[in-house]
Order: structure tokens, then C-alpha cells, then sequence
């Protein structure tokens, strides 16, 4: 689905919600998450050849599929929670939204713990005078 094509659904989705706003408030937001699943399975469809692209230009590069690996599943992440946190806002629950957005941080951070620990591995190495591999 083209970048159009999303922006239209959107814009259309959100009139209508927002007409259905006062008489029918429940079709409301059953039309905002109805817009948001069909925008999220279309961008979701266009991330395989992203991913190849960026998995080819690892390899060239030398470097682990791993590094890749970790942006996507962060990457992954941060929209998930966002759209979630949006989702929970809309409905009028934002405490809800908050915990969302901790419960992200927080994975996030166990996500990157591995690249953490090797960063501070070769720290370590640096600073005792050991060869770097």
C-alpha cells in the first residue's frame, strides 16, 4: 500500500470518527483500531525486502546478522508499544499507556543487555592492553 493510499484511509478514518464521535462513540473506535490494523499489516508487508536489503549489507560489511538483529527486534518493539500506548490513549485509558511505554523501556534494555555486556568486554580488554577480536 502506497504512502497515499494510507494517508487517505487515515484522514477518512479519522472523519469518520470523529462524526461518529457523539452519537456512537463505541463504532468510533472500533473504525480507528479497524485503520489501524489495515495500516499496520500494509507497512508490515514491506518489510521483508528491508530486511533482506539490510541483511545483504551486513554481510558485505562483516558483521553479525546479530547487530541487525537487535535494531529490527528494537525497532519492532518501539512501534508495537507505540501503537499499543496510542491505542490505550484513544480509548482514554493513558495510565494504561504509561505502562506500556515502561513495559517497552524495560524490554528494550533486556534486548540490549547482550550488546552491553560486549561492549564492556572489549572496555575491559582496551584498558588491560589485550588484543580486540
Amino acid at each position: 500500500m502506497e504512502l497515499t493510499a494510507i494517508v487517505g484511509l487515515t484522514v477518512v478514518a479519522a472523519l469518520l470518527a470523529v462524526l461518529l464521535r457523539g452519537s456512537r462513540p463505541e463504532q468510533g473506535m472500533m473504525l480507528r483500531l479497524g485503520a489501524g490494523a489495515v495500516v499496520l499489516a500494509a507497512v508490515l508487508g514491506q518489510v521483508s525486502p528491508l530486511l533482506a536489503s539490510v541483511q545483504d549489507m551486513l554481510s558485505r560489511s562483516s558483521l553479525s546478522w546479530e547487530y541487525g538483529s537487535l535494531v529490527f527486534k528494537g525497532l519492532g518493539i518501539c512501534l508495537l508499544s507505540q501503537t499499543a500506548a496510542d491505542t490505550c490513549r484513544d480509548a482514554g485509558e493513558t495510565a494504561l499507556a504509561g505502562k506500556v511505554e515502561l513495559s517497552s523501556k524495560i524490554t528494550l534494555l533486556l534486548l540490549a543487555l547482550p550488546l552491553f555486556e560486549k561492549v564492556a568486554e572489549l572496555a575491559i580488554g582496551m584498558i588491560d592492553g589485550q588484543t580486540i577480536t
